[in-house]
């Protein structure tokens, strides 16, 4: 103990041999040190010499003052040797054009420390490290304290929060399945936070977009975000017009981005000048990067235009934009994004093709008979589609699938067999669909189902009476008031302007309801089939993914 009357004890670092040995101070004298001197021994000095870490670990000895230290005692953890068979080799992950050296998405790890003080980070986990989510599939509310990240550049620290909100509250609601990671979190997130100053730009404007739909303090935040990354990319392109067709994906990045934005704002005609804009760019780099390996980024956003091409194709009717060469006609595999199989897609391409055919065929027999034979060569490949699960627990996303695939039989019914609500095969499934959305409201199960929602409703007889039982009341109810409260539900579950969707089916219903009132059908006189002349119309630029 140290104290006036115990002066506190100091060491040498040149102490000889024998005082080293013997465990006492020396008082480091020259020549000869005093204790060696009262003892006649030879005063000998140590000479410096370098210790090697690895050298000692492989002996199984501890390095240095390696181990837990106390007070006046010591005790040291010998390390144990490391056989061979105990290494554990990891491969390096592939290293992109856009990737940043010295930090990817397991740098932010820390950010969702459950264990972290209030004060220092969020309480919640990455969707990819295991995004605690509620039963109805969105992710626990996390604090609105935040301590914000140390970006690569600094433009991104400013809205900070925005990329915690997109991360906890947009990723979970762009995936089909309560199991697997959304592309957004897995793919698109570590673009923007490692390698697109921009990129981040553009996804925080998405996050204070959405944010803004239940908190309006938000707005004039996503509105100047977006106005900065319309601002930048005109500017890229203005510089240097070779931007938009090199390997790097930031410009398609940011168009799906404001895409997104364009979509959960209003849905309006926006987010389509983006689609078509990606869908040059695309053909462009198709045909000029034809040896380059394409990289994740790339390939999803590629995917997500071509996705949202075709299903907002079946309600517009509209020619396609990218083409059948993105959809594999024999992968039954279900993608967890689309909620559905590529060969479903590549079903669902080919009959909107073919419903186009349908209003050119004159008189001739031969194209009438060629039709009829494709549209039931589309409806036996349908009929047999069995599609297949990674993980076969995945209750939520195997339910999302079932419903495409019933919602497809639907609209196959009603593009090319001209079948409408009261036609009894187009009754049965409506029926059955929304049983099925029954089942899942009950269980809180309904995320990213827009579409066989949609198809349901449209298509829904209006004489059928109250016989399917509320969820949630238990009371009798009819039909449509299951669509509104599934539509209610997958508003709180979805990146999707719901809206608007509602708005379309109210139309249809009223529509329906007046040709029922007046005891006749103003389509009688028409060309047009049941889906061409109540859905068409009002569903141009509608967005159903």
């Amino acid at each position: 103990m140290s104290g006036p009357d115990h002066p506190p004890k100091t060491r040498t670092r040149n102490g000889c041999a024998n005082c080293r040995q013997s465990r006492v101070k020396c008082d480091g004298k020259e020549p000869s040190c005093t204790r060696c001197w009262q003892k006649g021994w030879q005063c000998t000095r140590e000479k410096l010499t370098l210790k090697w870490k690895s050298d000692y670990h492989s002996r199984g000895l501890a390095f240095g003052r390696e181990g837990v230290w106390g007070k006046g005692t010591q005790s040291k953890k010998n390390s144990r040797a490391i056989s061979t068979g105990e290494q554990n080799w990891h491969f390096n992950s592939t290293v992109y054009p856009w990737s940043f050296v010295n930090q990817d998405i397991s740098t932010l790890r820390w950010l969702y420390d459950e264990e972290r003080a209030p004060g220092q980070s969020s309480s919640v986990e990455l969707s990819m490290f295991g995004l605690k989510r509620d039963r109805l599939g969105v992710p626990e509310q996390a604090p609105l304290w935040y301590s914000p990240p140390v970006f690569p550049y600094p433009q991104g620290q400013k809205y900070a929060i925005m990329v915690e909100y997109f991360i906890d509250q947009v990723c979970p609601r762009t995936t089909s399945s309560l199991k697997i990671a959304s592309p957004f979190t897995s793919v698109i997130l570590p673009f923007c936070l490692s390698g697109s100053v921009n990129g981040l730009a553009a996804l925080q404007a998405l996050a204070a977009c959405y944010w803004s739909q239940s908190n309006p303090a938000h707005t004039s935040t996503a509105v100047r975000l977006k106005s900065q990354v319309l601002r930048e990319l005109r500017r890229m392109i203005a510089a240097d017009p070779s931007y938009t067709i090199s390997p790097d994906p930031e410009v398609l990045v940011l168009m799906m981005m404001l895409s997104l934005y364009d979509i959960v704002d209003q849905c309006d005609k926006g987010w389509i000048v983006h689609l078509q804009g990606a869908k040059d760019i695309i053909r462009l780099r198709r045909k000029n990067l034809t040896n380059e390996t394409q990289c994740p980024v790339t390939a999803f956003a590629e995917l997500f235009f071509a996705f949202q091409d075709v299903m907002g194709r079946t309600a517009c009717a509209k020619a396609d934009l990218f083409g059948p060469s993105f959809w594999d006609q024999t992968d039954r595999s279900v993608n967890p994004w689309m909620g559905c199989s590529p060969e479903l897609v590549s079903i669902l391409f080919s009959i909107l093709d073919l419903s186009r055919i349908r209003p050119k065929m004159d008189t001739d027999l031969a194209q009438e008979v060629d039709f009829s034979m494709r549209a039931s060569a589309l409806n036996r490949r349908l009929g047999s589609l069995v599609q297949v699960l990674a993980d076969p627990e995945d209750r939520a996303l195997q339910a999302v699938a079932d419903l495409k695939r019933l919602a497809c039989t639907v609209y196959l019914h009603c593009a090319l067999y001209d079948a409408e609500p009261s036609t009894p095969i187009v009754r049965s499934l409506v029926r059955r669909i929304i049983e099925k959305l029954s089942a899942l409201l009950q269980e809180n199960l309904i995320i990213n189902a827009t579409w066989p929602i949609f198809v349901a409703a449209v298509e829904l007889d209006p004489a059928d009476g109250e016989d399917w039982q509320d969820p949630v009341t238990g009371e009798l109810v009819c039909g449509r008031a299951l669509v509104l409260r599934a539509l209610a539900t997958m508003a709180q579950s979805t990146v999707t302007s719901v809206a608007r969707v509602r708005s379309i089916i109210e139309t249809v219903w009223q529509s329906r309801d007046c040709d029922l009132a007046a005891g006749s059908s103003r389509r009688q006189s028409s060309q047009h089939n049941d889906w061409e002349w109540y859905v068409v119309p009002l569903s141009d630029a509608l967005s159903l993914v």
